[in-house]
C-alpha cells in the first residue's frame, strides 16, 4: 500500500529530527527549514499532509498553511504551537486553514494518532467525492444516452431512407457492403443532402445498432474547447475544470461517433483524431494515462478534402485514414426522381407532427416542385413542405400559390427556359384559381373578371381538373 507523503517544516534541526523519528517508517518524509522552502516542495511533490511549527523566521506556520491551502485545498494541515499561542489559532481553525493543532511539548503517540485520524478523514472524504463523481458521470452518460435514444424515437419517421432515383439506389447498394463492418466511412456531399441520415442508416444497419449514436459538428465547437469536448478532461486540468468531464469519444464508447463537416476540424483536433484512429485510445486533458475507446467512426464533409490536403488545410495522413470507404451523395437537382417521394414523405410526417389534415399536392404543384433546382437540397425541401402544411386548407389540395414566391418564380423560370407555352398555361391557371377564390367560385362573375366567356371558362376548368388528377 502506498505510503502517505508528509512534509515537516521547522527551522530547528533538532525539532525536525524528532518529527522524523516519530513518523519514520510509516510515512514518506520531506523536510523544509522555512515556509518558502516548504511551498517549493509542495509544488514539486505530491504531499498529503504538512506539519509545521508556528514560530519561524519570516513566514509563520499559520501563514504557511494559509498559502498551502490555496495551492492544495485537500492537504491535511497540522500546526505545532505553544500554550500561549493557542488563542491565535482559533480564527485559523474556524476558517478551515488549520485541521489540527498540538501544543508543545507534544507526545509522539499523540502526533501519530492525530495525523492518522486526519489522513483517514481526508481519504474518506476523497473516496466519497470520487464515488459521487463516478455516480454523476454515470448519470450524465445515462442521460446523454437517453437523450439520443429519445431523439432517435422522436425522429423515427425521418430515419428511413426515402428515394426513387437510381443514383440513391446505387448508393444504398454500396452502403450495404460496409454496414456489417467496422470500416471508417466518409460521406461527401453538399450541405443539406442528408449526410447525417446516411450516417444513421449505416449505424442502424450495423452491429452497434443498439448502442449510442452521437453526431458532432466539428465546426460548431469553439477552438479553445475542442480538446476538452472531444477527449474530456480531469478535474483541475485547467481554470474552471471543477470536475471530471467525459468527451464525445468516451460517451460514444461501444457505439458510433459521427463527425459532421470534418473538413472544418482545426489542426490540433486533426492530430488527436489520427491518434484515436491509429491507437484506439484517447488522452483526456490533465491525465497521463491513455484510455482505450471502442468507437465506430463515420465522417462527413461538404468540402473537397483532397483539395484541402493539397492546400495544407487538412492532414494527408488523416485523410487517408478516414477515406477508407467513401460515398458521395448527389445534390437533389441531380436526382430529381427523389423530389416527389421526399415531398410526399415530409407531407405525411408534418401532417402528423403538426396535427394538420392535408389532402396532398395538386398536379401543377408537383410539377413545380420537380422543376425547382433546390440549392438547399433535402433540407430546403423539408422546410418548404413544413411551411406548406402550416398554410394548407384541409378542404383543398396544396396549390402552387402556397409555394414560397422565390421557389414558384424560379421553378417557373426554369420550366419556361425551354417551354414558353407551358409557362403561359401555368400563369393562366394560377390567374383562374386566384379569381375563383376571390369571386367565391361564382363562375359567371369569374368569366366577367377575366374577360372571357363562361363557356371558355368551363372548358379551361375541366382541362385543369384533368391535369391535377393525372
Amino acid at each position: 500500500m502506498k505510503k502517505h507523503s508528509i512534509l515537516i517544516v521547522d527551522d530547528e534541526p533538532a525539532n525536525r529530527q524528532k518529527l522524523q523519528r516519530t513518523l519514520h517508517g510509516e510515512y514518506a518524509i520531506h523536510e523544509a527549514r522555512s515556509g518558502d522552502e516548504a511551498l517549493a516542495l509542495l509544488e514539486a511533490h505530491a504531499i498529503d499532509a504538512i506539519i509545521t511549527d508556528q514560530k519561524m523566521p519570516g513566514m509563520t506556520g499559520l501563514q504557511l498553511l494559509e498559502a498551502s491551502r490555496k495551492r492544495r485545498p485537500d492537504l491535511v494541515r497540522i500546526v505545532l504551537t505553544g500554550y500561549t499561542e493557542v488563542e491565535d489559532l482559533i480564527e485559523a481553525i474556524n476558517s478551515g486553514e488549520v485541521d489540527k493543532y498540538l501544543t508543545k511539548p507534544w507526545a509522539p503517540d499523540d502526533l501519530r494518532l492525530t495525523l492518522r485520524e486526519a489522513l483517514e478523514k481526508r481519504d474518506l472524504r476523497r473516496e466519497n467525492e470520487r464515488l459521487a463523481e463516478e455516480l454523476r458521470l454515470a448519470n450524465e452518460r445515462l442521460q446523454a444516452e437517453n437523450t439520443f435514444l429519445r431523439r432517435e424515437v422522436e425522429e423515427s419517421p425521418s430515419r428511413n431512407i426515402v428515394c426513387g432515383s437510381p443514383e440513391m439506389e446505387h448508393i444504398l447498394q454500396l452502403l450495404r457492403r460496409v454496414t456489417g463492418t467496422e470500416t471508417t466511412v466518409l460521406v461527401q456531399g453538399e450541405t443539406g443532402t442528408g449526410k447525417e441520415l446516411i450516417a444513421r442508416y449505416i449505424h442502424r444497419a450495423g452491429s452497434r445498432r443498439d448502442r449510442i449514436f452521437i453526431p458532432v459538428n466539428c465546426g460548431a465547437i469553439p477552438r479553445d474547447l475542442v480538446e476538452s469536448e472531444f477527449f474530456g478532461h480531469a478535474r483541475g486540468a485547467f481554470t474552471g475544470a471543477v470536475q471530471e468531464k467525459r468527451g464525445f469519444f468516451e460517451m460514444a464508447d461501444g457505439g458510433t461517433l459521427f463527425l459532421d463537416e470534418i473538413g472544418e476540424a482545426p489542426p490540433e483536433l486533426q492530430v488527436k483524431l489520427l491518434r484515436v484512429l491509429q491507437e484506439g485510445e484517447i488522452m483526456p486533458l490533465g491525465t497521463h494515462q491513455p484510455r482505450k475507446v471502442d468507437v465506430r467512426l463515420i465522417a462527413s464533409t461538404n468540402r473537397d478534402l483532397k483539395a484541402e490536403v493539397d492546400t495544407g488545410r487538412f492532414r494527408q495522413d488523416l485523410f487517408f485514414r478516414i477515406n477508407v470507404f467513401s460515398v458521395t451523395i448527389p445534390p437533389l437537382r441531380e436526382r430529381r426522381l427523389d423530389i416527389l417521394p421526399l415531398a410526399e414523405f415530409f407531407l405525411k410526417e408534418f401532417s402528423v407532427r403538426l396535427n394538420r389534415r392535408v389532402r396532398g399536392f395538386r398536379g401543377d404543384t408537383r410539377r413545380l416542385l420537380e422543376s425547382y433546382s433546390w440549392p438547399g437540397n433535402v433540407r430546403e425541401l423539408q422546410n418548404e413542405v413544413e411551411r406548406l402544411v402550416l398554410l394548407a386548407d384541409p378542404e383543398h389540395e396544396i396549390g402552387p400559390e402556397l409555394l414560397s414566391d422565390y421557389i414558384r418564380q424560379k421553378a417557373r423560370g426554369e420550366r419556361a427556359e425551354g417551354n414558353l407555352k407551358q409557362a403561359v398555361q401555368e400563369l393562366e391557371e394560377e390567374m383562374i384559381r386566384d379569381t375563383m377564390r376571390r369571386c367565391k367560385e361564382n363562375k359567371s362573375r369569374v368569366a366577367r373578371v377575366l374577360g372571357i366567356s363562361r363557356q371558355s371558362l368551363l372548358v379551361k376548368l375541366r382541362r385543369m381538373e384533368n391535369l391535377s388528377t393525372s
